[in-house]
């Protein structure tokens, strides 16, 4: 069918054809190196890789690739990404197959891409009629390029090929490189190999390796002794069999009695570790069941077989030793597959499954490993499973335990990374009670908030760090675990962020901060009657003495009442001190960026100088006493305003006031412009009036100087005009088109423009009233914890001490809190609650606490013992529940029809072609499902 052309191997041509058969095409591509014409001929013709290309080459494309001198590695590694078979055996060729053609052509680059791309680690040792790669390249392979030759046989050594196995004479690769005086490769097969190399024992030989390389002065090293291998003990036998992965000889040593060898090392690494290397999975398990140390070590390796298994991705193996009750299992094993879970799955190696397996045992053992450790930049495997794996990775996880409100040392939570969606659902899921059973409307039916994966992990401080070489399990007496932790730091961030704002709703959300509002209201109710009981002192003392209203002298009574009220006002005025400073060293970053604090600053400065001034004129006692009431009245309105039922009238008030200030420093540019032209325009006291100031009515002139032109004009922004006081006899056209003008502008447009907003913004915060509410209890409820959890002595303090003070390192690594009792009793976990809330929907959302005592106070009786959840709330959690009640029933009856129709369609095809018996099965099926639907009906 095919002919030669002038006497080339690439010129063929289809006698009964002018256009060349897409075979020629591809021959041609691949001798060419034609990479995309490669690629796009194969795409359309997959079965192109299989052909045997006639008589000249009797061989499919990959192998003559690999055989032939002009062809690139790029093109062979195409040819395998495409599906060519690595592993076709020629029988031309004396069952050569591509990594046999690759030693021969002996191009190392190529050689490279075969090797990596072997399914097993064992198949460097494929044999072709009895001689390995090693033996072919020695014998046959095209020394021309000294370089080239050696870099090959380095390959193959480094891969693990056997460096003693004999080809059909019986002859190893190193007598045939001592023969051919391959000086070398000899020098590579004995200091490359991790195999020791049998230069001695040859049986059909007179001269061995050693004799030849001695009498030919092959290698100037030094040769191994002549004995040792006589000498070889039985481990060292066995770790001969690992590096060279004979299996099989490894299984059948001393008939598997390996029980005293089984925790041998040749002090770089155990048996057990040089078969996770390896990938050994027989010689793992058989270490395994003759009772090896799953977790044991040698001083130069010093990770155990699990980690090593866990590198490399071998699931067999990695599945083995999870199984053995004594696998300490080291918190970087999830962290590491994590990191690795997109790597690319080869016959045996899967990092993705090695995932699977772990992930399944957790869920039997929950105790196997904890999901929330961190490695050294403390970023638990949450963290990693956000960014590198697929949601369903990350709800698993969440499932487990995993915190959302874990910190690396950045900061940076896992939530900050996850979808918002993928939250949502795992918030459902959050919500638990039983599917299974039957009395959804009863009045005991009960649900469960499980609060795991939104409150941070507890803290952990480790001491006695020197002890490093010590038994890992009596470190473990040297941890100390910190309990409190900041439980609202999940759900503030959730408040902050727009794409998570709208969970706030969730009613496992709303239940954590209702219940942890019960928890700290207590603290709100202290704080507000202290500052009551301060407004109130501050007030009386005022009007009863200080500001000096009546000039009569005082009453006995009101010299009491201001002798009272001072001694009051005297005393919360020192606690106020003290509060603002505590709150102040507490945590300054946060209390600098409130403004309410600023304002609280500026009170206590003027209630000072109220209480500690001696003797002030009249002027100045007024002064201070107006502004002094007027701030602690607008801080006590934003104090009541914390309140959750009253937060939605002060985030009104602020908005608005907000925006109000934003849009007047926009327009004051234009509202000082018309201030400066009324000033030039209807100033008249240079003209006429001299240094008079008041105009012939009477009323002061407010155009005499810039400043009370700037006041006049701001007045003139609520419509208070007066414009019959104005002078446009001066300058009649230019004043009333300015005047005008500024009516138009400022008085129309501008102030029905804020109007506007004002509205719109007030509208809108009453349409998300709720939402609101739930932000501002949730920022509330966090500055509440970061205050009595916070160190009152900051951290960075006791750093510079140690600087100067090695002795005081263990005092930076402990938290000087207020109070403990106080801080306990600001968080719910794990004291009052063992990270769940039980809830009864059908009784109005009423919530069971079984340490109700400890958070209401033990005299509360009848009604007051119970709370319960909003309307609201309940409405969402029983739709929640509703809906996973109908994908249960929807999963169920899908399985069921799908098995019965497996069924259906198995008795169908057994019953050929008889159309009567199939309308009976069909018939059957029919009434099966009728069945089925009237029971999930029931």
């Amino acid at each position: 069918m095919y002919r030669q052309l002038n006497g080339k191997r690439e010129g063929f041509a289809r006698t009964n054809s002018i256009c060349p058969t897409p075979e020629e095409v591809l021959l041609k591509s691949v001798l060419k190196n034609e990479v995309r014409n490669i690629t796009r001929i194969v795409e359309s013709s997959p079965n192109l890789l299989s052909h045997i290309y006639g008589a000249e080459y009797n061989k499919p494309i990959l192998l003559i690739a690999c055989s032939e001198e002009r062809v690139k590695a790029e093109t062979v590694k195409t040819l395998i990404d495409l599906g060519a078979d690595l592993y076709y055996s020629s029988d031309i060729d004396e069952e050569w197959q591509a990594l046999h053609f690759a030693a021969y052509s002996t191009k190392s680059e190529t050689l490279r891409v075969v090797v990596e791309n072997l399914r097993n680690p064992g198949d460097i040792n494929i044999l072709a009629k009895g001689s390995n790669a090693l033996h072919i390249l020695i014998r046959y392979g095209k020394n021309d390029s000294l370089e080239q030759f050696v870099e090959c046989a380095k390959i193959l050594v480094r891969e693990g090929i056997d460096v003693n196995q004999g080809d059909g004479d019986d002859v190893s690769p190193i007598l045939w490189a001592a023969k051919k005086g391959f000086k070398e490769i000899i020098k590579v097969i004995l200091e490359s190999s991790d195999i020791p190399v049998d230069i001695d024992s040859h049986k059909s030989r007179k001269d061995t390796a050693r004799d030849i390389i001695q009498r030919k002065n092959l290698y100037d090293g030094i040769l191994p002794d002549k004995n040792d291998n006589q000498n070889d003990s039985d481990a060292n036998i066995l770790f001969k069999y690992l590096h060279s992965k004979n299996e099989n000889a490894f299984l059948n040593f001393k008939g598997g009695d390996i029980f005293d060898l089984v925790n041998a090392d040749n002090t770089s690494s155990t048996l057990l570790q040089v078969s996770c290397e390896k990938r050994l999975k027989r010689a793992a398990e058989h270490l395994i069941n003759k009772g090896a140390d799953p977790n044991s070590t040698t001083s130069k390796n010093r990770k155990t077989p699990i980690e090593i298994t866990t590198d490399n991705g071998c699931y067999e193996i990695f599945d083995i030793l999870l199984d053995h009750p004594k696998t300490r299992v080291p918190k970087s094993v999830l962290v590491t597959l994590l990191k690795n879970i997109d790597n690319e799955e080869l016959p045996g190696i899967s990092h993705s499954k090695c995932y699977d397996i772990l992930l399944e045992k957790l869920h039997k053992h929950r105790d196997l490993i904890d999901i929330n450790e961190t490695d050294e930049s403390k970023n638990s495997p949450l963290h990693y499973a956000v960014r590198y794996s697929d949601p369903e990775k990350v709800e698993n996880l969440l499932q487990l335990g995993a915190s959302l409100g874990s910190k690396n040392k950045y900061g940076v939570m896992p939530i900050q990374d996850i979808e918002p969606e993928v939250l949502e659902k795992h918030l459902d899921s959050c919500i638990q009670f039983d599917l299974k059973g039957k009395k959804f409307e009863k009045e005991d039916f009960s649900i469960t908030f499980n609060y795991n994966t939104i409150i941070p992990p507890s803290e952990k401080i480790e001491y006695n760090v020197a002890f490093e070489n010590s038994d890992p399990e009596t470190n473990l007496n040297h941890i100390v675990t910190r309990e409190l932790v900041t439980e609202t730091e999940v759900i503030s961030y959730m408040s902050k962020a727009p794409e998570f704002r709208y969970l706030l709703k969730h009613p496992v959300v709303v239940s954590f901060l209702f219940v942890k509002w019960h928890c700290i209201r207590w603290l709100f109710y202290t704080n507000l009657a202290f500052y009551i009981a301060f407004v109130l002192s501050l007030v009386v003392y005022i009007f009863v003495w200080y500001a000096n209203f009546s000039n009569t002298e005082n009453s006995s009574f009101e010299n009491f009442v201001a002798n009272l009220s001072y001694g009051i006002f005297f005393l919360t005025y020192i606690i106020l001190i003290f509060r603002e400073l505590f709150q102040m060293t507490v945590s300054p970053n946060k209390y600098f960026r409130n403004f309410e604090n600023y304002v609280e600053i500026i009170l206590i400065f003027f209630t000072g100088c109220i209480l500690f001034v001696s003797n002030p004129v009249d002027d100045t006692r007024r002064i201070l006493s107006s502004v002094s009431i007027l701030l602690a009245a607008f801080e006590l309105v934003l104090m009541v305003g914390q309140h959750p039922k009253l937060s939605t009238n002060v985030v009104m008030l602020e908005t608005v006031s907000l925006n109000f200030f934003k849009f007047l420093m926009w327009y004051s540019l234009l509202i000082i412009a018309f201030a400066l032209s009324f000033y030039i325009l209807f100033s008249e006291a240079e003209v006429d009036n001299k240094n008079n100031t008041e105009n012939d009515d009477g009323e002061e002139d407010f155009f005499t100087d810039p400043g009370k032109s700037m006041f006049k004009t701001i007045v003139m922004l609520t419509g208070e005009f007066d414009a019959g006081s104005l002078n446009f006899h001066h300058f009649p056209i230019t004043s009333k088109i300015m005047f005008a003008l500024f009516i138009f502008m400022i008085a129309i447009i501008l102030l029905n423009l804020l109007n506007g907003l004002a509205v719109s913004d007030t509208q809108q915060i009453k349409n998300n009233a709720e939402l609101v509410g739930h932000i501002a209890r949730a920022q509330h409820i966090r500055y509440v914890e970061s205050m009595l959890l916070g160190n009152i002595l900051p951290k960075n303090i006791f750093k510079r001490i140690n600087d100067f003070c090695c002795c005081f390192s263990e005092a930076s690594n402990c938290n000087f809190r207020i109070s403990k009792p106080l801080a306990k009793k600001a968080c719910l976990f794990p004291h009052y609650l063992d990270y769940k809330l039980t809830v009864y929907p059908n009784k109005y959302g009423q919530i069971y606490l079984e340490k109700r005592q400890s958070i209401f106070g033990k005299n509360c009786i009848g009604s007051c013992a119970y709370i319960y959840l909003d309307k609201e709330t309940i409405k969402r959690t029983n739709r929640i529940i509703q809906e996973r009640r109908e994908a249960l029933k929807v999963k169920k009856e899908d399985n069921q029809i799908r098995r019965i129709e497996n069924i259906v369609k198995i008795l169908a095809e057994n019953a050929g072609n008889d159309r009567k018996e199939i309308s009976e099965l069909n018939i059957k099926l029919d009434d099966i499902i009728r069945h089925i639907n009237v029971e999930n009906d029931q």
